[in-house]
């Protein structure tokens, strides 16, 4: 059970806020990072983990 101190409301619902930049989240959106939940961005940039997969365009492939 997270600490309630480190509970926000600002999204409209119950969610943790970021232990790295304060940012508020829904659970749905925290990553958990040593037992604290941070947000996708500052993963990223506390890890440097990045994509495993390369983008591919579908620019072209809409049925219209």
């Amino acid at each position: 059970m997270p600490d309630a101190n480190k509970l926000s409301t600002a999204t409209g619902q119950l969610g943790p806020i970021c232990a790295i930049t304060g940012k508020p989240l829904t659970f749905a959106e925290a990553i958990v990072l040593d037992d604290k939940f941070v947000s996708y961005e500052a993963y990223v940039e506390f890890t440097g983990a990045e994509s495993s997969t390369e983008g591919k365009d579908t620019s072209g492939l809409l049925l219209k």
